[in-house]
């Protein structure tokens, strides 16, 4: 046992050590458990050469979460009340969501299912599907708006208690990096948006400029899972020689599914699915779900990684699989196209939700008709008034990520930034540091970064710069291989 000089007390690494054997001997959601979880967290945040003990190695990504937190934690009797309040809140406004299941007239999966007639021949079938698709979010919309802003009223409420300002602050803590950065992302996506609509209209020249075109690719011949998942195996191999073994490895546990998502089951394996599309876009998910099977195959840590880290090698392993093959026209239009769609729909999105929190702060609730003003304002200020028609004001219905991972969006808005600047910076990955950063496993967003070699938030407009070049790149070879 270690213990400082002064009278025998423990030192902090120690008292660090003992909170969480008091913590260990109460199940999860136990007042006493996270009492000296809390505790922990004060000691770390007025001592982080705490971590540096090698019994606290396991947790030391969660305890630097908690120690950043730990200025914005109240009293026990405090945390307790406020804990049972929000847990009671979530849980009911989450189920009353869930029950928009039951019903046929309210499932997702109908919209869904029109969605998928967006990349139909036929622009008329496009538009129909996209009219069906938003009959069914309009059917979704008061319940979904009423949950979103009960859900946005108890966050503000918890910030308040706690004096936080911003209400992506606790999303910032919990991955690793800070609301101000969070900020300077955001900052320079807007500032980058005519790039979007200089893409937009190198597409429409091709497949249509009409929204419902959104989606719509050029003609390419079939491909199946496995001719997709080995293309996804040899991009990153590619990109990052080091991390050619794992990557195999990644495709070969990709498998037909329901859900595009890796699982790492409760004896360790790891399982990925894909609902695969045998289209140019269809490979680069199953690339994006192939780099996120790499990263838990590859990472060494004992903590998985957060949504900004993880979704940055997945949106990386779908750069670099799109990037590789130079006569291919379709892949091309699908590589820019998913660019576009991670990096500005997803920031329009995220905007969107701070709309919401703003609305919910200033009226203390949100309606149906304020919340399709906000949409189509996200939107139209993306791709402008002509494009954006009235019918998709209710899009917001179908993203229950609103409601259940706050800020989640803003993940696809770093990570296809970062893998933008990770490409530009790194290349084949000579040093390193790619599979290094992908090694790492669950670290902070910040400290991914400084293993990729970035100072500070240089990475941002390394980014911005990347995807102009990229972009054009990507306009020339769909204007050189597309039919006359």
């Amino acid at each position: 046992m270690t213990r400082s000089s002064r009278g025998g007390r423990s030192s902090p690494a120690q008292q660090v050590i003992d909170h969480l054997r008091a913590a260990d001997r109460f199940p999860p959601g136990d007042p006493r458990r996270e009492a000296a979880q809390r505790r922990a967290a004060r000691t770390v945040a007025s001592a982080p050469e705490a971590l540096a003990h090698p019994a606290l190695a396991g947790m030391a990504t969660q305890l630097a979460q908690w120690a950043r937190f730990a200025p914005h934690l109240l009293s026990d009797a405090e945390e307790v009340a406020l804990a049972a309040r929000s847990r009671s809140v979530v849980a009911e406004q989450l189920q009353v969501l869930r029950a928009l299941e039951e019903s046929p007239d309210t499932r997702l999966d109908v919209a869904d299912a029109a969605l998928r007639d967006l990349d139909a021949d036929d622009p008329q079938q496009r538009r129909e599907a996209d009219i069906a698709a938003h009959r069914a979010t309009d059917r979704r919309a008061p319940v979904t708006a009423a949950v979103l802003g009960a859900l946005a009223a108890c966050h503000l409420a918890d910030d308040a208690q706690r004096g936080i300002a911003d209400w992506r602050t606790r999303f910032a803590i919990v991955q690793g990096t800070s609301a101000p950065t969070l900020a300077l992302v955001r900052d320079a996506v807007r500032a980058a948006q005519p790039s979007a609509r200089r893409w937009w209209a190198v597409r429409s020249a091709l497949v249509g400029g009409r929204y419902h075109d959104r989606r719509v690719g050029l003609a390419a011949p079939p491909a199946s899972l496995t001719e997709h998942a080995a293309a996804a195996a040899n991009g990153i191999a590619s990109a990052a020689p080091p991390l050619a073994g794992a990557a195999r490895a990644a495709a070969a546990r990709i498998v037909p599914g329901a859900d595009n998502q890796v699982v790492i089951e409760a004896d360790g394996r790891i399982s990925a699915t894909v609902a695969h599309r045998p289209t140019p876009r269809g490979g680069l998910m199953v690339a994006h779900e192939t780099g996120h099977a790499m990263h838990a195959l590859e990472a060494r840590s004992a903590e998985p990684p957060g949504a900004l880290v993880g979704e940055t090698v997945a949106c990386w392993s779908s750069l670099v699989t799109g990037g590789r093959v130079d006569g291919d026209a379709a892949l091309a239009l699908a590589l820019g196209d998913t660019l576009v769609e991670e990096l500005f729909v997803s920031a329009a999105v995220s905007g969107f939700e701070d709309r919401v929190y703003s609305l919910v702060a200033a009226h203390g609730s949100v309606s149906v008709d304020s919340l399709n003003d906000a949409w189509l304002t996200s939107h139209r200020e993306l791709w402008g008034e002509a494009v954006v028609p009235d019918h998709i004001a209710s899009g917001w219905a179908r993203l229950p990520a609103l409601a259940t991972d706050p800020g989640h969006a803003c993940s696809y808005v770093w990570a296809t930034l970062l893998a933008l600047a990770m490409q530009a910076r790194h290349g084949a990955d000579g040093e390193r540091r790619i599979a290094a950063a992908v090694a790492a496993g669950g670290i902070g967003a910040d400290e991914f970064t400084r293993v990729l070699g970035f100072d500070g938030d240089a990475w941002i407009g390394e980014g911005v710069a990347q995807l102009d070049l990229e972009l054009e790149r990507l306009a020339q070879r769909i204007g050189s291989g597309a039919p006359a």
